[in-house]
């Protein structure tokens, strides 16, 4: 399934949990991995700033090669280091590339690139970083945001009338098979945002509640007829979402493409991904 794994590392952020994530995947699917150590434009330019104002332009060069060598450095002894450690004990294949640029912005590069299959990076809401990438991958590549929450062994796969529910129990039944883990598929009526999405991410006129919840049920039975735990539910994506991986202790949200346009009091609903990683305690998987 994943083959070909991008993991990005910021110089303005790691965690080595995410280290832990993609080795572990690389092991069940034989992956080859690309960690990708970014280091921020935005460090160098406020070294830059620092620099003495009468300082020369040579001067200022120099210290701005020099921080870039301090990262470089950093990335090697620790983050390429332990990365190392990490994929000997799985005889994970990688490779190791350094840039510099801001982040999301070197990612679209990278991805654009290369045929990755998937993109895994850790995710922090605290974090200095801008994760606009979420919202703005010029390719269709799953994305896996990792937190720092654990929990049980337990997939909680989220369909709704906002999506086409097609790759999300596609990808969650093979994830769960292939990690042994428990499987719980959601199926939100949202009638906050009452359309329902065709396979072209199409969105229709407004429906009735009934008419939506008509369609769920109609989901839920041919999930069911395949041996999958479903639960539907008639609420906003997002609370009914977090409920139920809170409920579960989900180790791992699955979320396909969701084209909600409008949110609570009817209000516009910008940077959905964004927002489902910022409010969520748990890893996501979003797969288009």
């Amino acid at each position: 399934m994943f083959k070909q794994i991008l993991l990005p590392i910021s110089s303005e952020f790691y965690r080595a949990d995410v280290l832990e994530r993609v080795a572990f995947l690389a092991q069940k699917f034989g992956s080859i991995v690309t960690l990708l150590y970014i280091i921020e434009e935005k460090t160098l330019q406020q070294a830059d700033k620092r620099s003495d104002a009468f300082r020369t332009c040579y001067d200022r060069n120099t210290t701005k090669e020099g921080t870039i060598e301090t990262y470089k450095r950093t990335a090697d002894s620790i983050i390429f280091q332990e990365a190392r450690r990490f994929f000997k004990k799985t005889n994970t294949p990688f490779e190791e590339k350094i840039a510099q640029g801001e982040f999301s912005t070197v990612i679209n590069q990278e991805i654009t690139s290369k045929p990755y299959d998937l993109l895994l990076m850790g995710f922090e809401k605290a974090c200095v970083l801008n994760y606009r990438l979420m919202d703005e991958l010029p390719v269709d590549i799953p994305l896996w945001a990792v937190s720092n929450v654990q929990g049980n062994d337990a997939i909680l796969a989220v369909c709704s009338n906002l999506a086409p529910n097609q790759k999300v129990p596609e990808v969650s039944l093979a994830l769960a098979k292939a990690f042994g883990w428990k499987l719980q598929l959601l199926y939100v009526v949202d009638t906050k945002d009452a359309v329902e999405v065709d396979t072209a991410f199409g969105r229709s006129a407004k429906k009735s509640a009934q008419e939506l919840r008509a369609k769920g049920v109609l989901f839920v039975e041919e999930m069911e007829k395949q041996g999958i735990d479903v639960k539907l539910v008639t609420g906003g994506l997002e609370k009914e979402m977090m409920d139920a991986a809170d409920a579960l202790e989900a180790k791992l949200i699955i979320i396909g493409r969701q084209q909600k346009k409008k949110g609570t009091l009817g209000l516009p609903v910008k940077k959905l991904k964004k927002k489902l990683a910022e409010k969520c305690r748990h890893s996501i998987l979003f797969v288009n």
